[in-house]
């Protein structure tokens, strides 16, 4: 090839002509012709040309070659360039030839040197031959001779030869026996075995495409779901597919077509749960195609990831921080995994070309683009995604791209989970056995399966015969020992597991009521969006809860969570898995050796049972506490009353139709006749509750019995605390405390709230509906530098004061610089960050209050603390506050991850008034009373202090029944207005008492009164009706009777009915009385009727109903609804809802038959406007519900709260949004709907004709009902010519009782019918 290029280049580099020189002068006796063209001639025929050059030394060695050819060449050689080296840059074909020319003319110089010796050497081989001639005459005789003997030697040779091969034929033969037996031996535990995969493998060849087909499906669309429903869809495609004979094996298990035991044995020991849903997550994450987007609220499956993948270099990086497209970009070019933590809703687009594996091919790799950049993609590079989030709501184009895994912990996956944390603190000496044993397992487990593989691997790809194959025999009979010493091994540890489980299993109940816990807490998201604990957050409560509990063998220490976590991990990282960290078993890895710890004596049945009552009590009540400190008022008895009953249900201490009777408050749809005595005290909706109960057995009877004894059954229902009293006759012995609340919602709907606190205190205990004060000095203790304290704002409170006490107590304070107090506001977010720096790194607390202002900055604060977490200095407290938006529970004014981390403050006032005695009295001492300076001076200090702590108490009370008018449950008849009386009154209105006291010899009882009413509370107060209220409130409880008589006797001012004053003595003795003295909680107490609570408690009873429904999932708890029925059953009611729903009013047509635009006539325009908005708003909804289930559609929010809505028969928030009040709020589905159909027929009738003003005006079931009352106003005023502004309303209740009876319309003023009366009835006889 190189000759080839050589010879044809028009003129060669210098230096190469010479090389062609010299061989032209070789080959052609030093021709006159040595040009390049010359040489080209020569080099015409490459292989001729080659082959010259071969046979050139012989030529030489023939002698063929004249001297003077090669003397020619020697000036030529001596030239400077003339070596390969030089030449070799040049032409390689030149420096070949040069090479070949200088050791050729080497050779014909050693050639002619020698020559004369070889002539020598010719005559010194003739003599030899004849020498030779001779010798070989006289060894052909010897050959004969040898023949001879050869011939001889040759059968004795045979023979011995036939005989050595016999002798090594046994021992071959023998040899191969013996490793025949060997490799039979060996192969013998596993032959059947393999005979029965074999078998299976046949099998599963002919079903291997149904199989495959399930296994793809389970892996693309299974991960979203819970454990329920990937059975209901597995359940589904089994179903079809067997339906159309597709091969498959009955009954498949997805999960082990897609992993074996070795593999999941793996899995667990990185740290995977061992629960089902967490190896069907684990399997879908691994096989399928599309990158995973895991949804981790708990972190344990990302704990998993990270282990698993940190031997492919794993990168975490989060979105929009500023390293990681330079991390992404790295890791996609070398092949390493990447985990992108904590993602939001939405992915950043420059990484969307990843995400969707968008690569493209240039050259020979391919290549994805990342911005601006394209960057080479290498096939080993691995993503993963994840968010904390609990309910993420991801576009479709992101859950089209990505496999999203629901990686939510399960029910039995935790409670596995608390066991190992309750046993490894009662019992570490089982536990650490356990983890043992669970390493082992797992070890063995994939040991035996390499063994497997590796004894396949080699038996496939052995050659020749097997039974000579020594190495092969000798690694065969060496995994069957190992294998044979783990099937002892597994024997020994199943045996000493079954022991170990008995024991543990003992804790079991323990570790059900944590999960049971946690996974109501989870549930409260439904309640209000502050609603969020992580799993890192309870379990550290419920640890604490467990060294709570007295009568532990250990030392009782109480561990705050700060403690915890520093004994657990010294910095407090929330993203990692702390249940994880606590449990041994979940450690893993920690290869050092370890003392073994001395078994702890096993206790004694009565020991258990009582160390098991105390943990569930201590830690279901710390759990608890810790929750109910974050709820808001209205939630507190949701919330206990929902612990209580998942407690008795999981207990099977109430059955699940009694609870679904509970909850749904069943009808009679057509009741028999109520008796004339029963119809005096009972309505017939309570009636028809009650018939409807006598379906279950225990309460057959009841009806008859209520009729039978009417009077009897009138003084217990009408009574104003009847739950407190006994059922008559012998119902209080047949009913369980439960089947009472049955009952009680039936017959007493307004009671129901009050039954249900006496029966939670009943089930649970009394602390579970009595709360103390809030105690800032316990919240401390609790906190920590990676867990902020979240301060819920509520009118009149600001918390900043408790902080700010707190901390100087402390000893910090503004001016030592280690307290910063911040109220967010424009502008504010460049300090706050330098504060959150500094005290990250030098310690100190800062509060930052209203942070709702700061949406946007919001985020920034998430990060902040969150770096706090893992790097914070002990010192660093982090406090904040922020105000929920009123009728928006779910608006997401605080990130998830930090509601899910931080301890919640609602230190809301109560609605009951122990709770606000409490929380009265707790800013005072013994102290407070002893600065009075004469005895006298202290009597009246206590004395009046107690009177205003109940003032105090009566005014936030009086807030439940309601403020304003028409609006909330109560309808106003608590407030005209609504006031933030607070803390700082009572305090404000103490000090002004105390200072009074010391500064006036006489008790100033009308200025004391005045300061109270006119000052301190009354600078709240703007109604004349409120003020008049509070001030006649201070007229009654500010008076001379709190005063012991002269004589000693008690004070004879009485407080409210059945609560006397009590005796000035001391601190501790007012607590004491409050506790004991302070009546059941009546309208009464605050000087009301019991009526008035009627609509209040009714409405509350029917808000905690529908709130438990929502969270718990109606009747035996579960949520959700099995997929075929729950869709028949909406498709079913959107149908009823569209055909009941009438056509909107034809507008054009409507206005063309107006004659005068009356103010009538304008209101009922503007009310069937609004009903057309409303009936096409509705439509359109029910529409697009359709076209959402039937997959058309994407399921929006909206479209999934109508769902929920007609699922729970609770009216959509969207639909209740179209109307003006908000009143309906407490209405069914079913009512509400037909409520609004009333509506429209009364505005149909208006609406015929010439819109004339009806009859009588259903005012209730109108839009704008004030806009009616004003046109009567305007009508009245244009009648008689008078100003609209002196214009009054006179109002005449009627004999009237039926609508039917008004037979004409008025001309002055109008009829109206459906307005209801609060607290009160009409007196119909007077």
């Amino acid at each position: 090839k190189d000759l080839g290029e050589a010879k044809s280049l028009k003129k060669p580099p210098s230096g190469v002509d010479d090389i062609t020189a010299v061989i032209l002068i070789l080959l052609q006796s030093n021709p006159k012709d040595k040009s390049w063209q010359a040489a080209q001639k020569m080099m015409g025929n490459v292989d001729k040309f080659m082959d010259t050059l071969k046979n050139f030394k012989s030529e030489i060695d023939n002698g063929n070659v004249a001297p003077k050819s090669v003397d020619a060449c020697r000036p030529y050689i001596a030239l400077p360039h003339f070596n390969r080296d030089t030449i070799y840059n040049k032409s390689r074909a030149a420096a070949g030839l040069c090479e070949y020319a200088l050791n050729i003319i080497k050779y014909f110089d050693v050639v002619q040197m020698i020559e004369p010796k070889r002539q020598e050497l010719a005559e010194a081989n003739a003599q030899l031959a004849e020498a030779n001639e001779t010798l070989g005459k006289v060894q052909a005789r010897v050959a004969e001779l040898m023949e001879l003997v050869a011939g001889l030697e040759q059968q004795f040779a045979e023979a011995e030869g036939n005989k050595n091969e016999a002798i090594a034929e046994q021992e071959r033969t023998n040899r191969k026996l013996g490793l025949a037996n060997r490799l039979i031996n060996a192969l013998a535990a596993s032959a059947e075995q393999w005979k029965l995969t074999v078998g299976t493998l046949k099998v599963d060849y002919g079903v291997l495409i149904g199989d495959m087909l399930l296994a793809a499906a389970f892996v693309s669309y299974t991960g979203p779901f819970t454990a329920k429903f990937r059975n209901e869809l597995i359940a589904q495609w089994n179903e079809y597919l067997t339906k159309n004979n597709a091969p498959m094996t009955p009954g498949v298990d997805a999960l082990k077509v897609l992993v074996d035991d070795a593999m999941i044995a793996g899995w667990v020991g990185e740290g995977l749960p061992s629960d089902r849903t967490s190896v069907e997550n684990g399997a879908i994450s691994t096989n399928s195609e599309r990158w995973p987007l895991i949804c981790d609220p708990q972190l344990q499956g990302i704990a998993w990831l990270k282990e698993k993948e940190s031997k492919n270099n794993l990168q975490v990086v989060r979105m929009g921080q500023p390293k990681t497209l330079g991390i992404m970009e790295k890791a996609i070019e070398q092949g390493m995994s990447v985990l992108v933590e904590n993602m939001g809703e939405s992915i950043d687009a420059v990484y969307s070309p990843v995400v969707t594996r968008a690569t493209f091919k240039k050259g020979r790799a391919f290549y994805v683009k990342m911005g601006d950049k394209d960057v080479e993609y290498n096939k080993n590079f691995k993503l993963f995604l994840h968010t904390k989030l609990s309910n993420p709501h991801y576009p479709p184009e992101i859950q089209a791209e990505t496999t999203l895994i629901n990686f939510t912990v399960t029910q039995d996956g935790l409670e596995d989970q608390l066991l190992a944390l309750v046993v490894n603190k009662e019992r570490p000496d089982l536990e650490e056995t356990k983890t043992e044993l669970i390493v082992q397992n797992n070890e063995f487990t994939i040991k035996l399966k390499e063994l497997e593989d590796s004894l396949l691997y080699k038996l496939a790809t052995a050659e020749g015969d097997l039974t000579e194959d020594v190495a092969l025999i000798e690694s065969l009979e060496e995994a069957k020992r190992v294998a044979d010493e783990i099937t002892i091994k597994v024997t020994e540890a199943v045996e000493t597991e079954t022991k170990i489980n008995v024991a543990r299993e003992k804790y079991r109940i323990a570790a059900t009521r944590g999960a049971l816990l946690f996974f109501l807490l989870n549930s409260l998201n439904k309640i209000h969006a502050f609603y969020a604990f992580s799993l890192n957050a309870f379990v550290t409560v419920f640890a604490r809860g467990i060294d709570y509990a007295p009568g532990g063998k250990k030392k009782a220490v109480k561990l705050s969570f700060r403690t915890i976590a520093k004994r657990i991990m010294g910095k407090f990282d929330w993203n990692l898995d702390l249940l994880a960290q606590m449990v041994p078993s979940k450690k893993g890895g920690d290869k050092k050796e370890k003392t073994k710890r001395a078994p702890i004596e096993e206790p004694t049945p009565e020991e258990m049972a009582k160390r098991l009552k105390s943990l569930l009590d201590t830690c279901t009540y710390t759990v608890f506490n810790y929750t109910r400190r974050g709820l808001f008022d209205r939630d507190k008895l949701i919330v206990s009353t929902l612990l209580t009953f998942a407690v008795l249900q999981k207990d099977d201490l109430i059955k699940d139709v009694e609870y679904d009777i509970l909850l749904k408050a069943p009808k009679v749809s057509a009741p028999p006749p109520i008796t004339d005595e029963l119809s005096t005290w009972l309505s017939e909706v309570a009636w028809a509750g009650v018939l409807a109960l006598e379906d279950q057995q225990v309460f057959s009877g009841i009806a008859k019995d209520m009729e039978k004894k009417s009077e009897i059954w009138e003084a217990w229902a009408t009574h104003e605390l009847c739950e407190t009293k006994p059922m008559p006759g012998e119902w209080n012995k047949s009913l369980s405390e439960f089947q009472k609340l049955l009952f009680m919602r039936a017959i007493r709907p307004d009671r129901i709230t009050g039954a249900l606190s006496v029966f939670v205190e009943k089930m649970m205990g009394s602390p579970y509906v009595n709360q103390d004060a809030f105690n800032a000095e316990q919240m401390f203790e609790e906190s920590g530098p990676s867990t902020p304290i979240f301060f819920i704002l509520f009118p009149g409170y600001s918390p900043s004061k408790d902080v700010e006490a707190l901390a100087i107590k402390l000893g910090r304070t503004v001016e030592n610089g280690q307290l910063t107090l911040i109220s967010m506001g424009q502008g504010q977010e460049p300090v706050a960050e330098g504060v959150l720096d500094k005290y990250t790194q030098n310690g100190g607390w800062v509060f930052l209050d209203n942070v709702h202002l700061m949406q946007g900055w919001i985020p920034n604060l998430e990060r902040k603390l969150e770096i706090a977490a893992e790097t914070a200095h002990k010192d660093f407290r982090c406090y904040f506050s922020a105000e929920p938006i009123a009728g928006a529970p779910f608006a997401k004014i605080v990130p998830e991850s930090i509601l899910q981390t931080c301890i919640k403050i609602s230190n809301e006032p109560p609605s009951d008034m122990k709770s606000n005695m409490r929380r009265a009295l707790n800013p005072f001492s013994q102290a407070t009373f002893d600065r009075s300076t004469t005895d006298d001076k202290k009597e009246v200090h206590v004395a009046v202090l107690f009177a205003l702590c109940f003032y105090h108490s009566l005014l936030l009370g009086r807030k439940k029944f309601g403020v304003g008018i028409g609006i909330g449950a109560g309808s106003g008849l608590g407030y005209c207005r609504g006031y933030s009386f607070n803390m700082g009154d009572l305090i404000n209105c103490t000090e002004v008492l105390y200072n009074y006291l010391e500064g006036n010899d006489t008790i100033p009882w009308e200025d004391l009164r005045y300061m109270f009413g006119e000052v301190f509370y009354g600078g709240h107060i703007t109604d004349p009706m409120d003020r008049r209220l509070c001030i006649s409130y201070l007229d009654l409880l500010v008076t001379t009777e709190l005063l012991p008589a002269e004589d000693g006797s008690p004070p004879k001012a009485i407080l409210a009915p059945g609560f006397k004053a009590p005796p000035p003595t001391n601190y501790e003795d007012l607590k004491a009385y409050v506790e004991s003295a302070l009546p059941p909680e009546t309208p009464a107490l605050y000087g009301l009727h019991s009526n008035a609570q009627l609509s209040l408690l009714t409405t509350e009873g029917e808000i905690l109903f529908a709130t438990v429904i929502e969270v718990a999932g109606g009747g035996g708890g579960g949520g959700g609804g099995g997929g075929g029925s729950t869709d028949s059953l909406v498709r079913s009611a959107v149908e009823e809802m569209l055909e009941r729903l009438p056509e909107p009013f034809n507008m054009i047509e409507m206005e063309s038959r107006i004659t005068e635009q009356t103010p009538y006539v304008v209101c009922a325009v503007q009310e069937s406007i609004r009903m057309n908005g409303l009936i096409v708003f509705i439509r359109r909804s029910l529409e697009e519900l359709t076209l959402g289930l039937d997959g058309a559609l994407n399921m929006s929010d909206a479209m999934e709260m109508v769902l929920q809505g007609i699922i729970r028969n609770g009216v959509p928030p969207s639909w209740m949004a179209q109307m003006s009040t908000r009143v309906q709020e407490v209405f069914t589905m079913t009512k509400w709907f037909n409520f609004v159909l009333d509506m429209y027929v009364q505005l149909e009738a208006w609406t015929t004709g010439a819109l004339e003003k009806p009859k009588s005006v259903w005012l209730p079931g109108m839009f704008n009902a004030k806009a009616f009352v004003t046109a009567v106003q305007q009508v009245y005023a244009r009648l008689y010519k008078l100003p609209l502004d002196v214009m009054r309303f006179k109002i005449e209740v009627t004999v009237k009782y039926q609508v039917d009876t008004v037979t004409e319309v008025l001309e002055e003023g109008a009829f109206i019918h459906g307005l209801v009366m609060e607290g009160a009835r009409w007196d119909t006889k007077e």
